[in-house]
């Protein structure tokens, strides 16, 4: 009973630690500069499309569409890809939405990817590898919200991707809540659990399909 308590006495600590971490990242966040050539923009999804087109999955797809333009007129062309699986099963999933919300913003459908299967980062992060497949080589810009780009990075770089740009959809001064860095408290170590457990499955032979579950 006394080494489960120190247990869970050392989990705490770590997981104040990490949130508290995550909190000097946020506030001292400083954007990369997005240099040609870019083979791909991932944008990532969170949550439904408001009726709107605003809150977060909005403004991210915003975000992309905005880096795309700007990568087009500095000569560069790259794809959009747009990542984001159902929530209900009888609507369209968040990348479809996206895609409609970018098209209508101007980009060309034939350069859009729609990702429409992931139901979490690692899935976001590896089925667009598949999907890009070997533009993937390239340098990939990956944009999300500023709390969420650490763990966005890892997955990505998991998925075997090394060559990316981290891209800030909510700037370097929007307020960022605690609840969201409190989720990524736990959210994080969890999905490094998940990658590692799923890698050494698939390693070992078993069907990457029949694995999915475990990184969903």
């Amino acid at each position: 009973m006394r080494h489960f308590g120190k247990l869970l006495l050392f989990l705490l600590v770590a997981y104040v630690l990490l949130v508290g971490a995550m909190r000097v990242y946020v506030e001292t966040y400083s954007q990369d500069l997005v240099q040609g050539p870019v083979s791909a923009i991932v944008v990532l999804s969170s949550g439904p499309m408001r009726d709107d087109r605003e809150g977060r999955t909005g403004m991210r797809t915003r975000s992309g569409v905005d880096l795309y333009f700007r990568l087009r007129k500095a000569g560069d062309d790259p794809k959009l890809v747009l990542s984001g699986g159902k929530v209900y099963s009888d609507h369209p999933s968040m990348a479809e939405d996206m895609r409609d919300l970018a098209v209508d913003l101007g980009v060309p459908p034939d350069k859009i990817i729609v990702e429409g299967r992931s139901g979490s980062t690692l899935q976001n992060a590896l089925f667009s590898l598949q999907l890009l497949g070997d533009e993937a080589s390239g340098q990939i810009a990956v944009v999300t919200d500023r709390f969420h780009i650490p763990r966005a990075w890892t997955s990505f770089r998991w998925a075997g991707m090394s060559d990316l740009v981290m891209v800030s959809a909510d700037g370097e001064t929007e307020p960022v809540d605690w609840d969201n860095l409190m989720g990524e408290g736990i959210k994080w170590p969890a999905n490094a659990l998940r990658g590692l457990v799923f890698s050494i499955l698939t390693a070992l032979g078993r069907a990457e399909e029949d694995t999915l579950w475990i990184i969903e």
